[in-house]
């Protein structure tokens, strides 16, 4: 159990602090559930935190298993080569969570009363580990397995975070998400194997079988809606304290693609376990529908930066800070080049 590592390593950190304590600061304790961060190790908090998060893992890893794995066989450990699946959208997933992961490990760890370094080790392992967790399934399950792609970007995006934070004491580049809702095809689609098979399906149906529905899915799974944002902070990287630029505006570099309806190419089965010759097969049109790559460039907001003084209000900015606002942006498609939208998210 990742956080449950976690909340062992942080009740580690208390023995650690008998011996060593320049880990935390040395004031008074603000209350339990004040937002107000704790500038020696509250222990109390840490307890509270280890627990709900030990809680809530155990919850996701069971709700995710039966979402997810339990319809496909288990086998033995194995490792698989996915690079190029999905147009790349599923590693900037993993380069995106496992540096929010590592972000919000690091206000929690500070709310607790770790001192900044501390607490910046300590999202950086968060993110390795909720990450490689999730690895592990894959690399026992039928249907995936463990990928060192995945690895790469969940140490990159965990990395970034921890990079800026022992170098710059803040983070100038923030990873973001975004999604805008497509809508599918519901033209008939009939398998092109076994010729004449008049079990049809939709596009429409394929995506909801796919991805799902729903907000959630619309952000954390569905790679034709997905972006993935580079937010940069122009201003933290000058030295001028009266710039003009403004302090919370960004500029955001992004990725996303549409037309993604199987890892790979655009033929599926029906049945991901059929291992038989009349496996029923279904194709997508691709010259109708290509596999597309978009990058973007837009402005952005950086919550954290923005002057609130209400406690309350900067943590929500401050978890709230995965989401790219709506801005102007320029678009290039891989099919239909630049085009510029006033508004997009």
């Amino acid at each position: 159990m990742a956080l449950f590592k976690i909340w062992c390593f942080l009740v580690a950190m208390i023995a650690i602090s008998g011996k060593n304590d320049q880990l935390f600061a040395q004031t008074a304790h603000p209350p339990l559930l004040s937002l107000t961060p704790a500038d020696t190790l509250h222990k109390g908090r840490l307890w509270l935190m280890g627990t709900t998060a030990a809680a809530g893992y155990s919850a996701t890893m069971v709700g995710l298993y039966h979402a997810w794995y339990a319809d496909f066989p288990i086998t033995k450990f194995h490792t698989i080569n996915d690079n190029r699946e999905w147009n790349q959208m599923d590693k900037m997933g993993h380069w995106l969570m496992s540096y929010q992961e590592a972000r919000w490990t690091y206000g929690a760890s500070r709310w607790m009363g770790f001192k900044p370094t501390a607490s910046a080790w300590m999202g950086f392992a968060a993110g390795e580990l909720i990450q490689t967790s999730f690895e592990v399934f894959d690399g026992f399950s039928a249907q995936w397995g463990w990928s060192w792609g995945d690895v790469a970007l969940n140490t990159l995006g965990s990395g970034l975070f921890l990079g800026q934070q022992l170098k710059w004491k803040e983070q100038r580049i923030v990873m973001k998400m975004s999604a805008w809702p497509v809508k599918y095809s519901d033209e008939k689609l009939y398998p092109v194997w076994p010729v004449g098979n008049t079990q049809y399906t939709t596009m429409s149906d394929r995506a909801k079988e796919l991805y799902g529905t729903g907000p959630l899915n619309l952000f954390l799974k569905n790679y034709n809606t997905l972006v993935v944002w580079a937010s940069v902070n122009p201003r933290s990287f000058s030295h001028r304290e009266d710039g003009w630029w403004p302090r919370w505006l960004n500029v955001a570099v992004g990725m996303g693609a549409d037309n993604l309806f199987e890892g790979f190419g655009y033929t599926w089965q029906a049945d991901k376990t059929c291992a038989t010759g009349d496996c029923i097969t279904y194709q997508v049109d691709k010259q109708r529908f290509p596999r597309s790559r978009q990058l973007y460039l837009s402005l952005d907001l950086d919550l954290t930066r923005i002057p609130v003084k209400n406690r309350f209000l900067r943590s929500l900015l401050y978890t709230a800070n995965i989401i790219k606002i709506p801005a102007p942006t320029l678009e290039w498609h891989q099919q239909n080049g630049l085009r510029f939208r006033p508004i997009w998210f």
